[in-house]
């Protein structure tokens, strides 16, 4: 096989590989390698590789073919859905672990600085100091005057805050939803499969056609170790931020 005739083989089925996220990594690898085996069969017997790929399909359309057949078999009961118990407790897993940094990581920066020999500073976490800036507008927005200007928020606390943004969106969007590789689906034994426009969440031991290893498909409970009490910490740092971001918001005769 040419070059060029391998690049577009390898391009080919680097789409249905995209196309079979959702099923475990083992059985997404075989079925890549049995379609690599029948485009080599043909290759050698046609040599054009436009009209062997052609003639396998549109590589979206194949791979959602494959999902379909797995999830809903011809013969055979379909896939159920996972419980609600194992999809909500991989949601407050993902929770605490996509969304909890935004949380835990300012409120222990302000922390460390607090305890370092930095007299006369007060830190305060980065989401506070951009809800000051907020208020001072809002606050001078409806006329109030002779108001204290907020510190400027710095160049570091400014990166601090799209890391946070970026690692949560990165997480939620791409690792959770297009990839089904977050920890709390991971923890719960679960795969997010795609069905043409719908979505829906397996147990990963329903849905895998090699033997998975042992405990594989287990719910790996232990984990809710950490996470329980992590959680309930940004509940509370949740509730505390809310307050103090909003309260400026409110004009100083309702604060009294």
């Amino acid at each position: 096989m040419t070059r060029a005739r391998h690049e577009d083989v390898e391009r080919y089925l680097a789409e249905v590989r995209r196309g079979l996220r959702g099923l475990p990594p083992v059985d997404a690898a075989d079925t890549v390698e049995e379609i690599r085996t029948h485009l080599t069969e043909e290759l050698a017997e046609c040599g054009d590789v436009a009209a062997v790929l052609d003639g396998f399909g549109d590589p979206a359309t194949v791979a959602s073919e494959i999902v379909e057949r797995r999830v809903r078999p011809e013969e055979g009961p379909c896939v159920p859905q996972a419980s609600l118990g194992r999809r909500y407790s991989a949601w407050a897993t993902d929770v605490v672990i996509g969304l909890g940094p935004m949380l835990l990581v300012p409120t222990a920066l302000t922390f460390a600085l607090l305890a370092g020999d930095r007299a006369g500073a007060r830190p305060l976490p980065v989401w506070i100091q951009m809800a000051e800036h907020v208020a001072h507008w809002w606050l001078r927005a409806l006329g109030y005057t002779g108001l204290t200007a907020p510190a400027p928020v710095g160049t570091g606390q400014w990166m601090l805050a799209a890391v946070l943004v970026a690692w949560a969106v990165f997480y939620w969007l791409v690792l959770r939803r297009s990839r089904s590789a977050s920890v709390g689906m991971w923890m719960t034994g679960l795969r997010g499969v795609r069905l043409d426009d719908d979505r829906i969440v397996v147990r990963e031991r329903d849905i895998a056609q090699s033997p998975p290893p042992l405990g594989a498909g287990r719910a790996r409970w232990w984990i809710l170790l950490a996470a329980i009490p992590t959680g309930c910490l940004c509940i509370l740092l949740l509730i505390y931020y809310l307050w103090m971001c909003i309260g400026p918001f409110l004009p100083p005769r309702i604060l009294g």
